[in-house]
């Protein structure tokens, strides 16, 4: 299997596995062990959370957090 595949399936999993997140709408796109979030979310305690639960993944070289936040939104 394409080792950016496999890391792929490896983020979902610890989002899926991980309460505070499983039910949050993240992109990720993979590659070259560059892992890229792009969604809103409800909260920068979120989305915290979910760059921590990505970090748990084997393989991850670089996080580029493009997640943005409903709380950013209301302050335009």
């Amino acid at each position: 299997m394409n080792p950016d595949i496999q890391l792929r399936h490896e983020v979902f999993a610890q989002l899926n596995w991980d309460p505070a997140v499983c039910s949050c709408d993240v992109d990720v796109r993979v590659a070259d062990g560059v892992v890229t979030l792009h969604g809103q979310l409800a909260s920068e305690d979120l989305k915290s959370a979910v760059e921590r639960a990505v970090r748990r993944a084997e393989g991850v070289t670089l996080i580029v957090n493009r997640l943005t936040t409903a709380e950013c939104a209301n302050n335009d």
